[in-house]
């Protein structure tokens, strides 16, 4: 049962972090798109405070729920897919902390402009293309990473399968 509850809440975690982050970075890609300082300041106040609040937290959840299936189902740490999820999953974490502040950074941008009674200026356009791409890479590596959970099998593994 113990183990039921913690793949239940790895589910859920999953579920938050997947979708609480492809939501907020929506959001923050259409409200740039209406190129209105004013609208991008306001959603991005609200993309950096679910992020914080609700998207970290169920990272964290997800590396302590999967660590708990691990001993309890006596998988190795060293088992292929687990250690490639691994792997990508840090490296999905370390784009977290610089997209945040990138966040943080556009809405700042966007307040100053909006502020001023100004448009956005190529600076801010720089950074949103930074933010945007690490995005892209993030999410990238989230679907491989959900892919390895159903199948249990890498990337590389499943490309043999299918061929």
């Amino acid at each position: 049962m113990l183990y039921l509850g913690l793949k239940y809440l790895h589910v859920i975690a999953a579920i938050f972090l997947f979708g609480f982050g492809m939501g907020s970075y929506l959001y923050l890609i259409a409200a740039s798109r209406t190129a209105n300082p004013l609208v991008i300041a306001h959603v991005a106040r609200m993309v950096v405070r679910f992020d914080t609040w609700i998207t970290t937290p169920a990272g964290l959840v997800q590396i302590i729920t999967g660590f708990f299936l691990m001993k309890l189902s006596g998988l190795p740490m060293t088992t292929e897919w687990v250690a490639t999820s691994l792997i990508i999953f840090f490296c999905v974490g370390a784009l977290w902390l610089p997209v945040l502040l990138l966040q943080k950074k556009l809405c700042a941008m966007a307040s100053s402009a909006g502020e001023a009674g100004k448009g956005l200026d190529e600076n801010y356009r720089a950074v949103y293309r930074r933010w945007f791409w690490m995005g892209v890479a993030g999410f990238a590596g989230m679907f491989v990473i959900v892919l390895m959970m159903v199948t249990k099998l890498t990337p590389v593994q499943l490309l043999n399968v299918l061929v």
